[in-house]
């Protein structure tokens, strides 16, 4: 079996591949969970937390593994480099989510509010629960930065204390706070955990994938069924297995041409993550107006097939607007660019990392 191919310097295809995967089950979950609030999401409703331990552990310990040189820059080069960008299009792209939720009639039977005006005034103190991802990495570069200079071992021992306090609802907010709690060791642990994967992932073999994958989903039904998450340490774990099976699955998808699109998908996190709830909420919306019914079994289907559309129209959008200032970038340049006296080159493009 041939080895994962690189992209280029440091940047290995399996990188992306993972980043695929993780962006790909980020859009089922939500597919699933606008179309509970429908009542049209089938079987697929219950199983929806089963992937909580996979999804942003997996795009978070990915992020790590691209940050490890970036904490290394003064912190306005990586402000302007890293983070800039991320934070004018997480205040941009709330906006719009709102004004777009408040025009549209209850996506859900309970006719419960979409949206409020609040949420554009606390967007930083109660962060937005579609977008907070793209909120917490540009927190946890400077929570990295902050740490730079402790040794390894005591930056993830601390992370995992805050993970396991979280995890097990000791520390609780109701917010997306809880998770960026939950998953900061991931990205720390990644920023000195790299190197080694790096090394490690040309020797990964199809049955290391099956085993490891087959443990996880194992250990998750178990830890479901005995109602065991809350325990300290039980997420931690599972997460942490769900990172390991994430690579492990990814280098193998490299390792085959027809999932070469996953891998697609991975360099094109940003405009997906973006966009996808917009078409999402919008069915919602008509699917509650109308008193859409239907049977289970063909309301299990359309969870994928949904995710499959937003996934489609969100680079479709990208395609066509990527160029125009402010919508997938920001609208100066200079923002994100170096003034000439720095050493790190100006970079026109920054991926959801």
């Amino acid at each position: 079996m041939r080895a994962a191919p690189a992209l280029g310097p440091g940047r290995e295809a399996w990188i992306d591949v993972a980043k695929g995967i993780a962006i790909i089950l980020v859009v089922l979950y939500h597919a699933i969970m606008y179309l509970d609030e429908a009542g049209l999401a089938g079987a697929l409703a219950p199983l929806n937390p089963l992937f909580d331990t996979f999804r942003m552990p997996l795009f978070f310990f990915m992020s790590g593994i691209l940050a490890a040189s970036a904490i290394r820059l003064p912190y306005r080069q990586l402000f302007r480099k890293r983070m800039s960008l991320l934070l004018y299009l997480y205040i941009t792209w709330v906006t719009l989510q709102t004004l777009f939720m408040l025009v549209l009639p209850p996506i859900s039977t309970s006719g419960a509010p979409n949206a409020t005006w609040a949420s554009l005034v606390t967007l930083f103190v109660r962060p937005s629960s579609n977008l907070w991802f793209i909120y917490a990495l540009p927190l946890f570069f400077t929570v990295a930065w902050l740490m730079r200079r402790w040794p390894p071992l005591l930056q993830v021992s601390l992370t995992v204390v805050i993970a396991v306090l979280f995890g097990a609802q000791l520390l609780h907010t109701g917010s997306p706070w809880d998770k960026m709690g939950k998953y900061l060791v991931f990205f720390i642990a990644a920023i000195y955990l790299g190197p080694l994967v790096r090394r490690r992932v040309p020797f990964v073999r199809w049955w290391h994938v099956v085993l490891i994958c087959l443990g996880y989903a194992g250990l998750v039904v178990v830890t479901t069924k005995l109602t065991l998450t809350r325990v300290p340490f039980v997420l931690l774990v599972l997460s942490a297995l769900a990172v390991v099976a994430g690579i492990t699955v990814a280098v193998l998808l490299t390792r085959l041409p027809a999932f070469d699109f996953v891998r697609s998908l991975g360099s094109r996190t940003l405009p997906i993550y973006l966009v996808h709830t917009l078409p999402m909420v919008a069915l919602a919306a008509i699917l509650v107006a109308f008193d859409v019914r239907m049977p289970p079994a063909v309301a299990t289907l359309l969870p994928p097939l949904l995710c499959a559309g937003a996934i489609m129209l969100a680079v479709a959008l990208h395609r066509q607007f990527h160029a125009v200032p402010g919508v997938f970038t920001v609208p100066v340049k200079s923002w994100v660019g170096m003034p000439p006296r720095d050493v790190i080159a100006p970079t026109r493009k920054v991926n959801l990392t």
